[in-house]
């Protein structure tokens, strides 16, 4: 009797303390979105329809609705413009290696020579207030620029193309895996992808309080049926430190989803980041983009 007893207590203090921690939410989110959660973690082959009609390609070419921020606020080019690097054009690549290298168009930055590519398979993630991912995505990108990268913004609408073609929530990660393989080959490689995110955590779990400033946590977020798990695991550990060091609880510890792909397949350089969450204000993601952006450029300095 007394060693069944204690069976229950123990039982009933594992019970509590799951439900008092993250573990209960997670678990509890998991089964309100269990379709669209397992559907997200397993590689689907689409075959997208081409007979499109140029009205409907031009809506999906139209300015992307998810992005909230002015256009004279996007200091970086984006998918909608041509592209300044075409491929095997010697001339132009001696341009940008050379020391007296060309100068970023929009803020006269000395180029270090070094391509990043930004992009949001899930382009209407909100935080409070309405600002969304992509949102995000400007600002992380501007600091990169600042920095000397060649930043290129995926603004192309995938939601439209999603309804062009008869396609839903779930192939978003098809639609982002075209423009993703569109934008290397149009830009002749990146040295740095990232498919920026929003967590869906209370709030309690969504920031952190460092001095007098408020900062959303961010997570790096590895798949691991990729055939690039090992590049993608270690750039993802090597920025979590790097950000930690500069302002330590910022990023939380990396996860590796086992039967995920998340287009990590594409390129050993692709890396998916989920900045903050529902309940956090885009102030408190400024706050920790600007941190994530300087761990960025050590990562990109030090190679990976």
């Amino acid at each position: 009797m007394k060693n069944t007893a204690k069976i229950i207590v123990k039982l009933a203090m594992l019970v509590l303390f799951l439900y008092v921690t993250p573990f209960y939410d997670g678990l509890l989110n998991c089964f309100e979105n269990s379709q669209d959660f397992m559907h997200n973690l397993i590689y689907h082959q689409q075959v997208v329809a081409q007979d499109i009609s140029l009205k409907k390609q031009l809506n999906v070419w139209s300015y992307n609705e998810n992005l909230t921020l002015p256009k004279d606020e996007i200091k970086v080019e984006t998918t909608l413009e041509d592209p300044m690097i075409v491929p095997g054009d010697n001339k132009q690549e001696k341009k940008e290696n050379s020391s007296d290298a060309s100068t970023d168009k929009k803020q006269n930055v000395p180029s270090n020579g070094k391509k990043i590519y930004i992009y949001n398979t899930h382009q209407d993630e909100k935080y409070q207030g309405g600002k969304t991912v992509m949102d995000a995505a400007v600002i992380l990108a501007g600091h990169l620029e600042k920095k000397g990268y060649k930043v290129v913004l995926e603004t192309n609408d995938f939601n439209a193309y999603c309804n062009t073609h008869g396609l839903t929530y779930n192939d978003l990660y098809t639609v982002s895996n075209k423009y993703l393989n569109d934008a290397l080959v149009n830009y002749g490689g990146f040295d740095l992808c990232i498919d920026l995110h929003r967590d869906s955590v209370p709030r309690a779990y969504s920031y952190i309080k460092i001095g007098n400033k408020t900062y959303a946590k961010a997570m790096m977020v590895v798949a691991g049926s990729s055939s690039n798990v090992k590049s993608a695991t270690k750039i993802s550990t090597t920025l979590t430190d790097m950000v930690n060091k500069r302002k330590n609880g910022i990023m939380k510890h990396v996860m590796i989803r086992q039967e995920a792909y998340y287009n990590q397949y594409v390129h050993k350089g692709i890396v998916l980041m989920e900045c903050g969450s529902d309940y956090n204000t885009f102030e408190e993601v400024k706050n920790t983009l600007g941190i994530v952006a300087q761990g960025i450029d050590e990562l990109m300095k030090k190679g990976w």
